[in-house]
Formats: C-alpha cells, structure tokens, sequence
C-alpha cells in the first residue's frame, strides 16, 4: 500500500465555518466564483487546523507540539505526530561558527479546501448581534458593538491523499556514482500505522472551526469514498461531483473503476437523507462488487486493511 484517499461530502446547518477578510464590523464567509456565481469554501489552511486540532483530541497531548510565537513547530518527527503527518518549516540555530539553516519536512497529508457546492446566496443569511460589554462607569448598564455575521447552510466537498511511503520516514540523498534518494525509517511499522489511522479518525472527529460558540454545527462525512492504493495519485478526487442535490453516476463510476483497475480497493459509505439518487448510487456501487455500508464502517474497514496490510 502505498497511499490513500478520501473524498467527502457533508451537509451543514446555518454556520459560518471559515470566516473571510470582512471589516471590523461585518464578518463574511469565505467565497469563491463559478461561471458568475459564488460559493462558499473552507481554506486548505483552516482543513489542516481541524484536522490536527482533532487528532491531538484523540491522543495524549503530549505526542504533538504547539508551535512557538513564531509559528515554528518542533520538527521532531520521531516524537511529534503532527510535525510527521502535516510537515514543518523551522529553523536550526547556529552552532559555534557554523551557519543556520532551514529544516523542511513536505507534509505527507494533502489537504483539499473544502468547497462549497450550492450557490452562497441562495442559502445563506446575514445574523445581526451585539457584542455586549458592561459600562466600566456605571456596571448596571450595558453597552455593546454592532456586528453583522453571514452565515448559510450548504453542502462541502472535501478530500485527503495521504502519501504513505513517507509517513515516519526522512528523506535521505545518498551519494555514490550518481546521488539517488532513499527513505530512512524514523519510527517503526507499528508507530507508522497508528498515525496513518488517526487521519482518518480524525476525519470522522472533525470539529474545533470557527464560530461554533454561537453557530454549532457538525462537518463530518455523510457520504465517504476512501481507497487504498498500491500507488499514488489524486484520482479518487474527482470521483465527487453533484448535479442539483444528485451524484454524477457516469463520473462516480469512471473514476472509481479506473482506480480499481490500477488495483486499489475502495470503500463507500453514506448516510440517508442527502442525495436524491441514493438508489442509483447503491446500484453502482453493487455493480463495482462494493457495499455501501456507514462512514464509520467505512474508516473501521480501511483501518483493518492498514493494520493487517504491510504498507510500503
């Protein structure tokens, strides 16, 4: 196995999940345009933010560090999960005469933006609030700044690749007759696995976005494609697109095919209520030998594969 990927979509309620430049007292939505009109989307940024936010939920705190005031992370990717699984940039301090440099881990986890796939206008509202404070004069009165917050309920497409050849494993050049590169283990197989599995937890665990005080609301998977590969690509991204409320049955199963084809297993899982061609798509999914089964199914499944399958 040498990578994996997931592609999602979920339903929101009323929210505001990434907010956007705005001004000081209006707080809008990030958006973005299509053939004239806008949408909706969450950064990559924010998406890598959730996700390790999640993953530090789910392990002991101390196995992932905090970056320090100037946004640099430790860089030990033997102890550190997230430095391993979301890469780093840092600094390495001079050494008596010897100069610094930078370090550079490329983040093993890609991250899609989460993009917005109903038009922003017609779903969405503008919420009037107040942000109350107490009269440092006279406590029995309160004051408070106008805010205006947009916010909309809609449906995101979301995905990860995962790049498991390079989870706990470092870059090495080796010189010889000609410089090649090889991959020097850091933690073992075990240690490995354990990180890979907690992206994918951490997908069914996502939470900690913006607003949630005032605008709750739950970003996890209600329709889930995942695969495991014996190589590395994207493909399974393009597996997702909607007509109206409806999947794109020709595209699901072209693109899904195809990754079979290159011997990749694929895993499907879907809570009711979100598409309009639910049968269709079970139908399809039947017709490429794949049981449509929970999105918590789904990662429990792939999880097995990772535990029991020597990954590359």
């Amino acid at each position: 196995m040498k990578s994996i990927n997931l592609s999602w979509v979920s339903q929101t309620s009323l929210t505001n999940l990434n907010s956007g430049e705005g001004g000081s007292n209006y707080i809008d939505v990030k958006k973005y345009k299509w053939q004239g009109e806008e949408y909706p989307y969450v950064s990559g940024q924010a998406m890598r933010f959730y996700l390790k936010e999640a993953i530090r939920r789910q392990e002991d705190y101390k196995l992932s560090c905090i970056p320090n005031d100037k946004g640099e992370s430790c860089g030990d990717v033997e102890n550190c999960q997230l430095c391993d699984l979301f890469g780093f940039m840092t600094t390495k301090k001079k050494e008596g005469r010897s100069k610094g440099n930078a370090m550079i881990r490329v983040s093993p986890v890609k991250v899609s933006p989460a993009i917005g796939l109903l038009p922003f206008d017609e779903n969405s509202n503008v919420d009037f609030l107040t942000r109350k404070k107490r009269d440092t004069l006279n406590t029995t009165e309160l004051g408070g700044d106008i805010v205006n917050v947009e916010m909309g309920m809609n449906i995101y497409k979301c995905g990860i690749a995962i790049d498991v050849v390079r989870i706990g494993r470092e870059e090495v050049i080796a010189e010889g007759e000609r410089r090649t590169l090889k991959l020097t283990d850091l933690i073992n197989e075990e240690e490995r696995k354990n990180r890979i599995i907690n992206v994918m937890n951490a997908v069914l665990n996502i939470a900690d976005y913006s607003k949630q005080a005032r605008l709750l609301t739950d970003f996890t998977p209600d329709f889930l494609i995942c695969s495991a590969q014996n190589v590395y690509n994207h493909k399974l991204q393009k597996a997702i697109e909607m007509n109206d409320i409806a999947l794109n049955i020709q595209r699901f199963k072209e693109v899904i095919k195809e990754v079979i084809d290159e011997g990749g297993t694929v895993y499907v899982g879907m809570r009711a209520g979100l598409f309009e061609n639910e049968e269709e798509i079970i139908d399809a999914c039947r017709g490429l030998g794949i049981e449509v089964k929970q999105p918590n199914e789904v990662i429990k499944e792939i999880s097995k594969k990772v535990t029991e399958d020597v990954i590359s």
